[in-house]
């Protein structure tokens, strides 16, 4: 069978054409954007910041004797499915809403990724709890708490995403 294309399958295939492109050179990314990224405390006297604590915490710090919590993979992973479904919905959309479509979208598998994280360092579940060690520096500073990753709440809270076009 013989089909032939006509001007308005040139559109088309140049639309498909320009939405791949996108799909392929946008991203969105999870973590904490550095405008994000500075610690605020009454002391100010913070030497480090957000990111660096969320990385020393993902990773872990053998020298520092601190496991690795990788809250990170951990959260994108509970949250793949929901994810895929935002960018299967957006692929459809795309069609019909234009290139809003992918900016809508995207943005809603940010919400969802960067939710997850933050869900996973509340619900504690797949992360290392605080040593006897951390828990006794917390009681000795006044500091209550007993989960891992939450002393401020600054560095869970500082957990977004951005919407990186053309990458």
């Amino acid at each position: 069978m013989n089909v032939s294309l006509k001007e308005s399958d040139d559109k088309i295939i140049d639309k498909l054409n320009d939405v791949v492109k996108r799909f392929r050179s946008d991203k969105v990314l999870v973590g904490i954007p550095q405008d994000e990224n500075s610690r605020h405390d009454e002391n100010h006297d913070q030497e480090i910041n957000n990111a660096s604590l969320l990385a020393i915490n993902h990773f872990g710090s053998p020298a520092q004797n601190i496991p690795a919590r990788p809250v990170m993979s951990i959260g994108i992973k509970k949250a793949q499915e929901q994810i895929a479904e935002q960018f299967k919905i957006c692929a459809q959309k795309v069609w019909t809403e234009g290139f809003e479509a992918l900016d809508k979208y995207y943005e809603r598998a940010g919400i969802i990724a960067s939710n997850s994280v933050k869900k996973v360092i509340n619900s504690q579940n797949g992360i290392k709890p605080p040593s006897q060690a951390t828990l006794a520096s917390r009681k000795s500073a006044k500091f209550p708490g007993k989960k891992a990753l939450i002393v401020t709440g600054q560095m869970r809270n500082a957990i977004t995403y951005v919407v990186k076009k053309g990458l």
